[in-house]
């Protein structure tokens, strides 16, 4: 460890801090709130390491957003460095969550190429309103194996959460005879959703 890390984790007395923060002395608490702060950054960006090295990222990644906004600086960083691309997808994922767009490109990015994660990086990217990733979506719907029933429905299903539209020559490869029904079914069901919500949107301008 470094100096300023043994110093931090000398100070990582709870029985310590819990005494000066319920202090009636003011300087004691603030000091005590000043280091229950610098503890925190401290165990984020040791957090975010081990992360970073562990062979099991996923569940790792599913409890990371617990610790708060703390994280985002430290994985942002992460995200400049990695090489390792299920460690951008994640800490890309996890900074969405929180506001951050640092690791837009990387989820796009794995909607166009990526195979384990790319409903994760649809659904994350759909949630956040990102509207820039629909033409990626729709492209890899163009391109995939119509056979992949998760994958189809886990892009149509953001699209749908993103509010667009299915462009006439897709309609017609997912509503095709050879396609599984359950993507024929979601599929007629999102066009006549989205039909309905044109006719709304129309009668609604006209009453206005």
């Amino acid at each position: 460890m470094s100096t300023n890390e043994d110093e931090i984790m000398r100070e990582f007395d709870i029985n310590y801090l819990l005494e000066d923060l319920g202090s009636l002395e003011v300087e004691k608490q603030v000091i005590a709130v000043e280091r229950v702060g610098e503890i925190v950054d401290f165990l984020a960006v040791k957090t975010v390491d081990a992360f970073r090295r562990s062979p099991h990222r996923f569940p790792m990644a599913e409890r990371l957003y617990r610790l708060g906004s703390v994280v985002v600086t430290p994985l942002e960083n992460l995200l400049k460095e990695s090489d390792n691309l299920e460690t951008s997808i994640l800490a890309s994922v996890i900074l969405l969550r929180f506001g951050s767009r640092a690791g837009v490109s990387c989820l796009l990015d794995a909607i166009a190429k990526d195979e384990e994660y790319l409903s994760l990086a649809a659904s994350s990217l759909a949630a956040a309103g990102i509207k820039e990733a629909s033409d990626p979506m729709i492209n890899r719907l163009r391109s995939c194996d119509i056979n992949n029933i998760d994958l189809a429905i886990g892009l149509l299903n953001a699209l749908e959460d993103l509010g667009s539209e299915i462009p006439s020559d897709l309609r017609d490869r997912l509503t095709g005879e050879d396609v599984p029904w359950q993507i024929r079914t979601y599929t007629k069901r999102f066009d006549s959703y989205q039909k309905n919500q044109l006719e709304y949107t129309s009668s609604e301008k006209a009453i206005a």
